[in-house]
């Protein structure tokens, strides 16, 4: 599986994430999709397409201890408009059950310059809210690759854009979630990164930004077809 260590020893030289690796709350995890299953070739677009220098060279999962049971309800979906932005709001992924830091490179993950491209972006989105809802299941698969996320599968997955995701940058997704109903899952995430211009502030204080918002509708199956 994919050793956290490497990635430990080379992201503490960031202050964030030293300190997101440093909570006492979390644990790190191997990455399961770093590791390419060469029966099937499952994840190999994690494992080698999003691997690379120009990728993603440094990705790290963190997971927190204590995982309490999600409501056993379908939460308050992301409000569409601005009168269902009145309604009572869904939790957020704070405190995560995932926290996923990413080494974003250039220029293999651009769109526009220096921009991460929107699918790229709900990519990661969905690999974090993936490891949520295995935190939660603990059903691996018995398969010959041995996925310890088992057969889950994203429904639905809105992502709400709010700002552009710069590379090369650190990149922490969080994701928790928020509701469950027998093998259906609902998950909250939040991608964030550093303000750009920290107005001259020490680099620890740089503001956190919000760059992405999104929640998805997730299925655990027993077999390999929804």
């Amino acid at each position: 599986m994919a050793n956290p260590e490497p990635a430990i020893a080379h992201l503490r030289s960031n202050p964030w994430a030293n300190n997101l690796i440093s909570s006492p709350d979390y644990k790190a995890i191997q990455t399961d999709s770093r590791r390419l299953k060469p029966t099937t070739g499952e994840d190999g677009y994690f494992a080698q397409t999003l691997n690379t220098p120009t990728t993603i060279p440094h990705c790290l999962t963190l997971q927190r201890n204590t995982i309490p049971a999600p409501p056993a309800e379908t939460p308050t979906w992301l409000p569409a408009t601005k009168q269902d932005a009145t309604k009572p709001p869904t939790p957020t992924p704070n405190p995560a059950d995932i926290v996923m830091i990413f080494d974003l490179s250039s220029p293999g993950l651009s769109g526009h310059p220096s921009t991460v491209h929107g699918g790229i972006v709900a990519t990661l989105i969905d690999e974090a809210m993936s490891l949520a809802v295995a935190a939660h299941t603990n059903a691996p698969n018995t398969g010959a690759d041995d996925n310890p996320r088992g057969k889950i599968f994203t429904a639905q997955l809105d992502v709400r854009y709010k700002k552009r995701v710069v590379t090369p940058a650190l990149l922490v997704i969080k994701a928790r979630v928020v509701g469950r109903v027998g093998r259906k899952f609902w998950v909250r995430a939040q991608a964030l990164q550093e303000d750009e211009d920290n107005g001259g502030h020490l680099e620890w204080a740089k503001r956190k930004v919000v760059k992405a918002d999104a929640m998805a509708f997730w299925i655990v199956t027993s077999d390999s077809k929804l």
